[in-house]
């Protein structure tokens, strides 16, 4: 007789083991949960980006405005912004090599200058045979982050007249207004002359010619105050026109570059439903006038698409901030554009700002308290 424990096999061999997982169901609800979270923390992320590019964009015009000031505290005058301000502060921004590049650049006939050898620092064209020519065409195409919004959209570097690639800055100074808004104290009285008052850096002649070697204005020559008056405002110079945040046209834009192209940007209004930025319907002025302007044409005719300048906004329908980058303060930051006072501080500006209150700040000698802003 067998014994029967030669028979007996372990209960366990018999057992099938299972191993662990996930169903197809509880993967799916997994990837379901895990897109929810994702959906819920996308915007925070990208807000919290965006106010880190804001304050970085912020603290870009500040470092300019403080360059301006130590140049000032240097040469006891400002650059003069039409032929170009920003290269000329290259020291002061942490960019020695680029400034000693650019301030080593002597053109062989300057004794006697003629208007095409006052191109460079205009205009950024490299047109006439500087000493360092080869030197001064690398360094201008430069893309420098202190001149360049991190939040911007665009070409970082355009390519100008002459075919040479050129950085581009977003950031730039204002022009004397030409017109003025009904009802502001500057506004044209009684037949009056047009009254002619400065920006921070018009020169203390009043000479507004392209020379390079002209001088900006002096911090004593702002009499409104250091704190309220504006040297530079935030606006992407691509090469690219944009309008209302979208890009409306591959070029178009104010074509602004570091170098000395664009800069000293004369303001436009735009009609809001001006989606191209069009200025072939355009309002009149008399600029440099010694009589008054067609006013009823300035300042009440709303059927026009743009605006000579950015002061004008008698029929609520024009935008000069934020419309588009041609021609008026423009940046991606959300109702607001980034500007840099003559005191070293940058403020964040909405773009409802009350024009009057603009053109207050704007100009350096007109006694005009600018208000709330």
């Amino acid at each position: 007789m067998m014994d029967a424990r030669t028979h007996s096999v372990p209960t366990s061999s018999y057992l099938v083991r299972r191993r662990g997982g996930f169903t197809l169901v509880e993967l799916l609800v997994v990837i379901a949960i895990i897109g929810v979270l994702v959906g819920l923390l996308l915007p925070a992320v990208q807000a919290a980006r965006e106010a880190a590019r804001r304050t970085q964009c912020k603290n870009n015009v500040k470092q300019i405005v403080l360059g301006m000031t130590m140049f000032e505290h240097t040469f006891k005058h400002y650059p003069y912004s039409r032929t170009g301000s920003l290269w000329r502060i290259l020291p002061f921004v942490e960019q020695p090599d680029l400034g000693d590049t650019f301030n080593a650049a002597k053109h062989p006939n300057f004794d006697v200058p003629t208007e095409s050898e006052y191109k460079w620092g205009y205009n950024g064209v490299l047109s006439t045979d500087w000493s360092n020519k080869d030197l001064l065409i690398e360094a201008a195409a430069a893309e420098l982050g202190v001149f360049q919004c991190p939040s911007r959209t665009g070409s970082s570097s355009i390519i100008d007249s002459s075919g040479l690639s050129m950085g581009v800055a977003d950031y730039t100074t204002p022009r004397i207004p030409a017109l003025r808004p009904e009802g502001h104290p500057l506004y044209y009285k009684g037949g009056q002359p047009q009254m002619q008052f400065s920006t921070a850096m018009t020169p203390a002649s009043g000479s507004r010619n392209r020379n390079p070697n002209n001088k900006g204005g002096k911090a004593s020559s702002i009499l409104d105050g250091l704190s309220h008056t504006l040297m530079y405002y935030e606006c992407i110079g691509t090469q690219e026109l944009f309008v209302r945040g979208k890009m409306a046209a591959a070029t178009g834009g104010p074509g602004l570059t570091w170098a000395g192209g664009g800069d000293g940007v004369k303001m436009r209004a735009y009609h809001g439903d001006n989606l191209l930025a069009d200025t072939s319907n355009s309002n009149s002025g008399k600029s440099n006038s010694t009589t008054t302007p067609n006013i009823p044409d300035v300042a009440t005719d709303c059927t026009k698409m743009s605006a000579w300048e950015a002061t004008i906004d008698t029929c609520g329908t024009y935008r000069s901030i934020n419309h588009t980058n041609k021609s008026q303060p423009f940046s991606f930051h959300a109702g607001s554009v980034h500007i840099g006072l003559c005191d070293g501080s940058s403020r964040t500006l909405t773009d409802t700002v009350d024009q009057g209150v603009f053109l207050n700040l704007m100009l350096r000698d007109d006694r005009q308290v600018p208000g709330e802003y």
